[in-house]
């Protein structure tokens, strides 16, 4: 059993290791490098803006600390970006095999792990973590294993180092108390304790003390409102990413798949066995993957995409595992279980592997790495680099490892129509003959205001396109005169 774990193991970071090569660097995926490039420039920082303890509202700098020393040992590079997260994927799918091994069934273990391990929704996010998500379903991964063990000062940490990661964590730590009020009220008294209460102050420290600091209308970007109007969206993305097939539009250029209704049904038939069962365990983790959810599909502008459903994801496969393990389990019906469950898994694998063949959608671009290399030739943008649209900031800067700094051409970026101050800001950069510009060459403008207000100065620039893989024109640089 433990070689056929091992086994299992590595070949999830074999496919890990295939897919972090079919993308570059997507600027969310980079956003954490901000507080090592740019720790001025976060949301909040220390020490006259030389540490930064948040990058934006609800994102802390965790994974940035953590990823300190090991950038001082490799050169940047998507790659580099993902391979420890690689061993994040293998850490919490080894935890998870743990875990679930103490609700005392190894078939029922082995159907978990088909349906949620081998699943696209837990092996992609968490590789490309553009969420980010893989340090939460490690950290979410440990603190339920904490608890298992009743390691108060570690549960408390865990916790808190949640909500530092990313304040949305409250979704599911908010749904695993309530639950345990309702199932296990002893038990959940027992962990009111001062070792708690320590460990959290310790982990959500940097997060509490930027919430403590920062007056609440600097914070607009934390929303907290209640939006019942989002919800039957919000339900229809949650049974996309369910199904597998989210990702695929986000990552490649390619229509949407057909429905996939097995895993969902999957899911959905185990839900209802779950509560049928009438076992506390079961019962338990089932209520808190629907509170969760539910906190999410009410949270107004927030709780409708791909990483947020992932989070999740430790307590679904933790209700399905209790649940296949409370039912009987005749050999014939687990083999053919298996069979139809990984059967729908490379169902929702195949569409992924023949869109890569296609190359990524311009965000993911693998382009940027050759722009990275012509931006920091000695003297090549004298002038300073500034982006016409998102999606060439924190990435290429990130690349640039101090070489250059990509800032945006006007700080009102989004908007479809700048304010006049603004309308010149990016004229006068797009008109400076010293500096480089960049964006996007193969259609139009995310976001059309920076572009508009620095067309006339940009039609007397000379400028290169730079192509993919595929020879598709992805970005263009106009360059100095």
């Amino acid at each position: 059993m433990r070689f056929v774990g091992a086994a299992s193991l590595l070949g999830l970071f074999v496919l890990g290791w295939v897919v972090a090569g079919w993308c570059g660097l997507h600027q969310d995926e980079a956003l954490f490098l901000k507080a090592i490039d740019d720790p001025a420039g976060c949301a909040f920082s220390i020490l006259q803006g030389k540490i930064a303890l948040m990058i934006m509202a609800y994102v802390g700098t965790l994974k940035s600390a953590l990823y300190l020393p090991y950038l001082t040992l490799v050169p940047l590079s998507p790659f580099a970006v993902r391979l420890p997260l690689l061993f994040a994927l293998v850490a919490i799918a080894g935890l998870s095999l743990r875990f679930w091994l103490g609700f005392g069934s190894v078939s029922a273990v082995a159907l978990t792990a088909i349906l949620f391990i081998a699943h696209p929704l837990f092996v992609l996010p968490i590789v490309m973590d553009w969420g980010p998500v893989g340090l939460q379903l490690l950290l979410s991964t440990l603190l339920l294993y904490a608890v298992s063990r009743n390691s108060l000062l570690w549960a408390g940490l865990l916790a808190g180092l949640m909500v530092w990661d990313k304040a949305v964590a409250i979704w599911v730590l908010a749904a695993v108390v309530a639950s345990a009020a309702i199932f296990y009220p002893a038990r959940l008294r027992a962990f009111f304790h001062w070792r708690v209460l320590v460990g959290f102050l310790l982990g959500a420290g940097p997060y509490l003390y930027f919430r403590w600091m920062v007056p609440p209308r600097a914070m607009g970007d934390l929303r907290t409102e209640l939006a019942p109007a989002e919800l039957w969206p919000k339900v229809l993305a949650a049974r996309h990413s369910l199904d597998g097939s989210a990702m695929l539009g986000l990552l490649f250029p390619v229509d949407p798949p057909p429905a996939l209704y097995g895993i969902v049904g999957s899911v959905a038939l185990l839900a209802v066995a779950g509560l049928a069962v009438r076992r506390r365990l079961p019962a338990f983790f089932w209520v808190a993957t629907a509170f969760a959810l539910g906190g999410m599909m009410l949270t107004g502008g927030a709780g409708g995409s791909i990483h947020h459903h992932l989070l999740v994801w430790p307590l679904l496969a933790a209700a399905a595992c209790s649940t296949l393990a409370a039912l009987l389990q005749p050999r014939w019906a687990v083999a053919i279980a298996g069979a139809f469950l990984a059967y729908s898994q490379l169902t929702a694998w195949v569409p992924y592997f023949q869109a890569a063949a296609q190359g990524p959608r311009r965000e993911w671009t693998d382009v940027t790495t050759q722009v990275a290399v012509d931006l920091a030739r000695p003297g090549a943008c004298p002038g300073g680099v500034f982006a016409l649209d998102w999606g060439f900031t924190d990435n290429l800067t990130a690349l640039g490892r101090g070489r250059y700094r990509v800032q945006m051409a006007a700080d009102e970026w989004w908007r479809a129509e700048l304010p006049p101050e603004q309308q010149a800001r990016a004229a006068a950069r797009a008109a400076d003959p010293q500096a480089c510009l960049l964006e996007w060459a193969d259609g139009p403008p995310y976001f059309t205001g920076v572009r508009t207000a620095a067309d006339a100065a940009l039609r007397e620039r000379p400028s290169r396109v730079f192509l993919d893989r595929r020879r598709r024109p992805i970005i263009r640089l106009f360059g100095p005169a």
